[in-house]
């Protein structure tokens, strides 16, 4: 199983939202995924608990505490996950180097502003520290406009950090989709923002070395 923390210690950069993007899009290609939400807020597990009435009732969400993280990642291995996905609160907390720490890879979310940018830097530097590999991933940029995307690259170029060639673009869709459980690329799957996701999937699976023949698993982690 390969377990992916998706963290930065700051608030509203779409951590839960590219966390339930990728479970969802690992779980349509056939993989048994799952997103542990690390957050008090619950997000991610009020997001599950929607999902669950739905007819698509997987990837599962659920709330998980750092002292019960090692266990919980060791449970899902055992039941047959395929792919874990750590969505961790804000702020400066003892959550987000345990998710760091217990992971494979490390995606750091950020907005084009200077406060995430201090965020991504401190992130980065965490990562090292405990020998992660870790990507930069520009969220909510402004769709048809290249300034947020370039000035992205020249911050994470200066501080040597690898930035994702996928840019998520701020589409009503993932907002959308979130109310009903769902994700941008189930309730519009021909749209700009379904097409960004299914990118920064397909990235995402190349770097964590998958198969490209993978194994589809029935049952749930449970």
């Amino acid at each position: 199983m390969k377990t992916v923390a998706i963290t930065i210690n700051k608030g509203g950069v779409g951590k839960t939202m590219l966390a339930k993007t990728m479970a969802t899009a690992a779980t349509a290609a056939g993989l048994n995924a799952l997103v542990l939400d690390m957050d008090t807020q619950q997000n991610a597990t009020a997001w599950g608990k929607r999902r669950a009435k739905t007819d698509r009732p997987l990837p599962i969400a659920r709330f998980v505490t750092e002292v019960d993280l090692a266990d919980e990642i060791g449970r899902a291995d055992k039941a047959g996950c395929d792919l874990t996905f750590i969505d961790t609160p804000p702020g400066r907390s003892s959550e987000a180097p345990a998710a760091v720490e217990v992971s494979d890879l490390v995606l750091i979310p950020f907005w084009a502003d200077v406060d995430s940018f201090e965020g991504v830097t401190r992130t980065a530097h965490l990562c090292r520290r405990l020998g992660k590999p870790a990507f930069g991933v520009l969220n909510h940029a402004t769709p048809n406009s290249r300034t947020h995307e370039d000035t992205s690259r020249e911050v994470l170029q200066a501080i040597n950090l690898p930035f994702v060639p996928v840019v998520l673009h701020r589409y009503e869709a993932h907002k959308v989709a979130s109310l009903r459980g769902q994700t941008a690329q189930e309730i519009e799957p021909d749209s700009r923002a379904a097409e960004e996701v299914q990118a920064l999937w397909a990235w995402l699976r190349a770097q964590l070395q998958d198969s490209t023949s993978a194994v589809v698993h029935t049952g749930a982690a449970a």
